[in-house]
């Protein structure tokens, strides 16, 4: 019996790591190997055979039915793994606020570059970055948020978020000197909040190739949604 259950209890830990197919071939093989034990290993008593009948009838049974567990398991995680998936690939913004998420970021980039290449037109990209203090990071960062989202243009320009901190803008069809009059507009609105000379704000510029290495870079930072 102990050694039943010491079997059952390996097979659980092993079927953990392997797939349905695997997990299947493993309890053949167990059973097949157990089964052939018992041959080598059982006396000619009709009443001992019986007994170890018996065992290994419980222990096929339950090893079925473990297998039948593990895959209606994996197959549920599986089929979750995938529809959370396409629900973040479906998913346009980031919580409740207008920031679009990375794979939607990315899809629209797509789409406009195909327009802009096809035109001729030039885009960019623009990082922003707050390095407020601790005491009132929360408060720059949302503060910062509104800012981008209400000075770049509703309809041509995006913007994600990258960490905590910091944001990425796509800007389409524009010049370097049309990203750093957006800069200046967003530097200009900060200073009506914030009763300060020096803006706790970095920013960079990135051309279109530039831009897009920086965003595959850096998409996987430290964003919690």
């Amino acid at each position: 019996m102990y050694i039943n259950f010491l079997i059952l209890l390996l097979t659980a830990i092993i079927m953990n790591f392997l797939s349905t197919s695997k997990n299947f071939i493993l309890i053949l093989t167990i059973i097949f190997s157990v089964g052939f034990s018992l041959v080598v290993i059982s006396d000619t008593s009709i009443k001992s055979q019986s007994y170890l009948i018996g065992e290994y009838t419980l222990l096929i049974a339950a090893l079925i039915i473990m297998w039948l567990v593990f895959a209606e398991v994996k197959r549920n995680s599986d089929e979750l793994a995938v529809l959370r998936l396409k629900a973040e690939e479906l998913e346009k913004y980031i919580g409740t606020s207008n920031l679009l998420t990375h794979s939607e970021f990315t899809n629209r980039i797509k789409f406009i570059m195909t327009g802009t290449q096809r035109r001729g037109e030039e885009n960019f990209y623009l990082s922003v970055k707050a390095s407020s203090s601790d005491k009132t990071t929360e408060a720059m960062n949302f503060l910062l948020m509104q800012t981008l989202l209400k000075t770049v243009r509703t309809d041509y320009d995006l913007v994600t978020k990258l960490t905590e901190s910091s944001y990425l803008i796509f800007l389409q069809n524009t010049k370097k000197e049309g990203c750093l009059k957006v800069v200046e507009r967003v530097f200009k609105s900060l200073r009506t909040e914030l009763n300060i000379i020096q803006l706790p704000i970095d920013y960079e510029i990135f051309d279109q190739e530039q831009g897009l290495n920086y965003f595959i870079n850096h998409k996987d930072g430290e964003l919690k949604k």
